[in-house]
């Protein structure tokens, strides 16, 4: 019919208006961790240019280092120009090789700093160690307002640090290797945002990772007194 020709030429018409790059995410999006970028060797050129703003007398307040195939090395030597640096609110290093260690490093930069509410890890390669590590640095200084460590390797349970992380309002953490989440994650009752889906068999059977957040953290609450 006319109206189904309509429907699948304005349909063309906005897949030829998305960019290689945003085809790309989607594609990763629907694969998950397993899908890492092409490029493996670390872009050197790139970060020292990042390294070199950050040092400036101007340096930005977000940093978008994603695709930079970064692993432990590199993230550590990020993490010592953070420690020096109270400009950067917003930090962007998903789909890179960051592991535990590199993780670490960050955490203990992240100690240090004043400024940053916003830190994007994932599609990396952190699990619970590193994660931990992040949990208590962000909960000693209270301002980071969205943390998202999606297609990661967190589990079986989510560390009991991540409780204390009062300031969030937004969470993602799916796609992990989670099994469990602590009972006290559902007393933090400013996060608007809690992403759980596509973990193992969450328990209790009443946590629905499809459910509202704020039924979701009910029914943590509910596991704590239950």
């Amino acid at each position: 019919s006319t109206g189904e020709t309509a429907g699948k030429a304005a349909a063309g018409e906005a897949k030829k208006d998305k960019t290689l790059e945003e085809i790309t995410l989607e594609m990763l999006e629907q694969l998950g961790a397993s899908v890492r970028p092409a490029r493996n060797v670390p872009n050197v050129e790139a970060l020292s240019w990042v390294l070199e703003q950050l040092r400036s007398s101007n340096p930005p307040s977000t940093l978008d280092m994603e695709w930079f195939s970064m692993g432990d090395p590199q993230a550590t030597e990020l993490a010592a120009a953070l420690k020096a640096n109270s400009s950067v609110t917003e930090l962007k290093l998903r789909y890179n090789e960051i592991r535990d260690d590199g993780a670490v490093a960050l955490a203990g930069a992240l100690e240090s700093h004043e400024s940053l509410e916003t830190l994007t890890l994932g599609n990396n390669m952190i699990a619970n160690r590193g994660a931990e590590a992040l949990a208590k640095a962000i909960a000693s200084k209270g301002k980071v307002s969205t943390l998202d460590l999606r297609y990661n390797s967190m589990g079986p349970t989510l560390p009991e640090a991540f409780c204390e992380l009062k300031s969030l309002t937004l969470l993602d953490i799916r796609a992990n290797r989670l099994e469990s989440l602590p009972a006290k994650l559902g007393e933090l009752t400013q996060l608007k945002t809690l992403v759980i889906e596509r973990n193992h068999d969450l328990a209790p059977a009443s946590l629905n990772s499809a459910s509202p957040t704020d039924e979701l953290l009910k029914a943590l609450r509910a596991q704590e007194t239950g």
